[in-house]
């Protein structure tokens, strides 16, 4: 029996020999076939992994995600640099370990009108007169002269006014600095006044002498230098010029500022005297010379500050004060908060409050 020949499949091409033209058109279909297969699986897989990141966040999504985490971070370092930044700063904050605990000292209003920083010039009178004054003869050291026993300060004051001229007398070798004035009672201010109205009128009278009941040197803060040289007759008038020039740059390391400078005469009220000075403290006094400011700009300075937000006096080393206001309470007793285990003075300013200026241990 013939045998029966075996039928060949339509995918099946012979590359043993030259391709007839019926193979070359089976293999071009085959592998338009392929590549349709490989297409389609290709989409079929792609639409699977799109179903399966539907739920996953897109690359902006991750972005925001990492900006969001970094965000945190941030704030979670903010906050630690906050915490870190309430320590106390030698520049800017209050000592913890000064103002821990505050004690409160009660004051009546009329406080307002004692201590070494009152306010008194044409618009606000002294409401005191020679209560703490004492003569200099028994009180003064030989590296100065008074013109008599009449003059007089406020005791408290005296050690700082000695203690500067026995160090300009021990730097110069002079001795011819005089005190011609200190204490005036409101009757020997009244009897000047006039005796100048008199001589000049009254216009020019004030631009050089206060009225009665409203001149610093009834307060017994404030003194006025003149000269006694042997080839003069008296005394010469101090100008704070030459070897004298020493006194009116350092007298703030002592507690004393000249009160009427030359270009402030519209915020004092008078013409410049070089030989007028005042005791306001040595912290005021510094502060003052450091930003160049009278009496009443430094008032108006710490006016702007209270014990939250005290005012830095910086004298360099340990010489620091912190300083601060306290508005008075013209209907009853004012509660002064003081920080308990620093050295405070509390002086009113005449018109309005109390000025705290504490000596704290500063955390640095």
């Amino acid at each position: 029996m013939e045998q029966r020949k075996n039928k060949k499949s339509f995918f099946y091409v012979n590359l043993s020999g030259s391709m007839t033209v019926g193979d070359q058109f089976k293999l071009m279909w085959i592998i338009l076939l392929i590549s349709c297969a490989l297409f389609t699986v290709m989409y079929i897989f792609t639409l699977f992994r799109g179903n399966n990141t539907n739920n996953m966040p897109s690359s902006a999504e991750v972005s925001k995600t990492e900006v969001s985490q970094t965000e945190v971070s941030q704030t979670e370092t903010s906050t630690a640099t906050s915490v870190v930044s309430t320590e106390p700063s030698v520049d800017k904050e209050i000592s913890s370990i000064a103002f821990e605990n505050i004690k409160t000292v009660d004051l009546s209003y009329d406080e307002i009108y004692n201590g070494d920083l009152i306010l008194v010039n044409k618009n606000y009178p002294c409401h005191s007169d020679g209560e703490n004054v004492e003569s200099l003869g028994e009180l003064k050291t030989s590296s100065y002269l008074i013109t008599d026993y009449t003059v007089s300060l406020d005791k408290d004051i005296v050690e700082n006014l000695n203690q500067m001229m026995d160090d300009f007398e021990e730097l110069y070798g002079e001795n011819d600095i005089m005190l011609a004035c200190g204490y005036r009672s409101y009757e020997n201010q009244e009897e000047i006044f006039d005796n100048e109205a008199e001589s000049v009128g009254i216009e020019e009278a004030e631009q050089w002498v206060a009225r009665p009941g409203y001149s610093e040197h009834q307060t017994g803060l404030a003194m006025d230098f003149t000269l006694n040289q042997e080839n003069e007759q008296g005394g010469i008038q101090y100008d704070g010029t030459g070897i004298y020039e020493w006194v009116n740059q350092n007298s703030y390391k002592y507690g004393f500022v000249l009160r009427y400078m030359l270009d402030k005469e519209e915020i004092t009220g008078y013409s410049y005297e070089p030989w007028h000075f005042r005791y306001v403290g040595i912290p005021a006094a510094l502060y003052i010379s450091q930003n160049h400011l009278t009496l009443e700009e430094y008032i108006d300075v710490v006016k702007q500050y209270d014990i939250d937000n005290p005012l830095l006096i910086d004298g360099g080393g340990e010489n620091k004060w912190y300083t601060y206001y306290v508005p008075a309470n013209e209907n009853s007793t004012t509660a002064v908060p003081v920080p308990e285990n620093s050295n405070s003075t509390i002086s009113g300013d005449n018109f309005s409050g109390f000025i705290v200026t504490a000596d704290v241990d500063i955390k640095g």
